[in-house]
């Protein structure tokens, strides 16, 4: 939990971000310790059972590398929405907004009809420029699936409609920030 707080208040320029680095690792920014903690996190830290949550797919990463960058997209079935990004920032917190949630609720729905797509991960590393990945959290592991962005953005792809919802959810989280 301190890891979590140090990250978010480090975040929004509250405190350092490298204060918990021990010696001899690298700084990373508090958006890399946030998109790494969503990778350990469990169905049961969130209070997510298969009896309580019926669907395979109880969480769902989208990542695309950007020249230089990439961002996370975080949607998890408790309701929590976030996006971060590598360079540093992100918006945490827009399941609030019922529009958010609305567009993350048919993320998490396609991420359960593409789930046949994906294939097991124990790895995560940030997709270079022009690739995307999904990580599909799920009650039996991580899956992941990967491909062109052009080809997702373009409907050339299997999952494209799985991309398109990702981004429905980026644009109603940037519409309640310009509120």
């Amino acid at each position: 939990m301190r890891r979590i707080l140090t990250a978010l208040l480090a975040m929004f320029g509250v405190g350092s971000s490298t204060a918990a680095i021990e010696p001899g690792t690298s700084p990373s920014t508090p958006s890399q310790d946030l998109r790494s903690m969503v990778f350990e996190l469990s169905a049961a830290e969130l209070g997510l059972t298969p009896e309580n949550y019926p669907h395979r797919v109880w969480g769902i990463v989208l990542e695309t590398g950007v020249e230089s960058a990439y961002y996370t997209l975080v949607v998890l079935a408790n309701g929590t929405t976030s996006l971060y990004f590598s360079n540093g920032g992100g918006i945490i917190g827009a399941g609030e907004h019922s529009n958010v949630r609305e567009t993350s609720t048919n993320f998490l729905a396609w991420a359960n009809k593409s789930i046949e797509s994906t294939s097991p991960t124990s790895t995560f590393q940030p997709p270079d420029n022009g690739n995307t990945v999904f990580y599909f959290l799920t009650f039996d592991g991580i899956q992941s699936y990967a491909s062109r962005e052009i080809e997702l953005g373009e409907g050339r792809d299997p999952l494209s409609s799985l991309f398109h919802a990702g981004h429905a959810v980026i644009a109603a989280m940037r519409e309640t920030q310009s509120q």
